[in-house]
C-alpha cells in the first residue's frame, strides 16, 4: 500500500501545480485488491497530501483503515472499479477547461479526428470518443448508480459532472495520470473552439 500512496501523492503534486486541483477540490484513488481501495481523505488539499491524507474503503464504500474521513465521491470511484474490472486507479479533477466545458455541453462531448485519441489505445484518429456528462447530484448514490450503467453499456474514458470536473482512470496510477492528460487537452481544445464559434471576434 505504500506504494500506492507514494505514487498518488506524486501524482496529487502534479495535477495541482498544473492548476487542476485548487484548494481541496478532487480525489484520488488506487485499487488494492481483495475488494479495498485506497482514497485521498476528504477536505485535504492534493498537491501536500502525506500518509495521514489517505483512508481505505471496501467495495461498499465503508471505511476500514485511516483516521480521516472518506471522500463524499467515494461512491463515484467504487462504481468505475466495478464497472471496469481491469482499472487500477481513478483521478478526479476541477480544471477550468472541464468544469466549463461541463456548462456548456448539451449532452455528451464528442472527441472526433484528434491524433491525440491513440493515448487510448484507439488505432486511428479517425475515431469518435464519447465524454458523458453526467448532471451533478448531492446524492451520491445515484449519481454513482448512473455512472455504473452508463460505464457498462460501451467503451468510455471518462465522464464530466456538470459544473464540477473530470473522472478519469487507467490500469495503473501513471496510466490514469497519461490519460486524464490527454483528455484535459482534448476538452481545452473542445472549449476553445466552441468560444471562437461563439465569440469569433473576441
Amino acid at each position: 500500500m505504500q506504494g500506492e500512496i507514494a505514487e498518488l501523492i506524486e501524482v496529487g503534486r502534479r495535477l495541482h501545480l498544473r492548476g487542476w486541483l485548487p484548494a481541496s477540490s478532487g480525489n484520488l484513488s488506487a485499487k488494492l485488491g481483495e475488494g479495498r481501495v485506497l482514497i485521498t481523505a476528504s477536505g485535504v488539499h492534493k498537491g501536500h497530501l502525506t500518509c495521514e491524507d489517505f483512508v481505505v474503503v471496501d467495495w461498499q464504500g465503508r471505511q476500514v483503515e485511516g483516521s480521516g474521513k472518506p471522500s463524499a465521491e467515494t461512491l463515484l470511484h467504487l462504481a468505475v472499479y466495478r464497472s471496469l474490472p481491469q482499472v487500477g486507479s481513478v483521478l478526479h479533477v476541477h480544471s477550468v477547461s472541464s468544469t466549463l466545458l461541463s456548462r456548456l455541453a448539451q449532452g455528451d462531448v464528442k472527441l472526433e479526428n484528434y491524433e491525440l485519441l491513440k493515448a487510448f489505445g484507439i488505432g486511428t484518429h479517425e475515431a469518435c470518443v464519447r465524454v458523458p456528462v453526467f448532471e451533478n447530484s448531492q446524492d451520491m448514490r445515484e449519481l454513482s448508480q448512473q455512472v455504473e450503467q452508463r460505464l457498462k453499456q460501451e467503451q468510455v474514458y471518462g465522464f464530466l459532472l456538470r459544473s464540477h470536473g473530470l473522472y478519469a482512470w487507467g490500469r495503473s496510477v501513471e496510466e490514469a495520470y497519461m490519460r486524464l492528460e490527454a483528455l484535459e487537452f482534448l476538452l481545452e481544445c473542445e472549449l476553445r473552439l466552441a468560444l471562437s464559434l461563439k465569440y469569433p471576434h473576441a
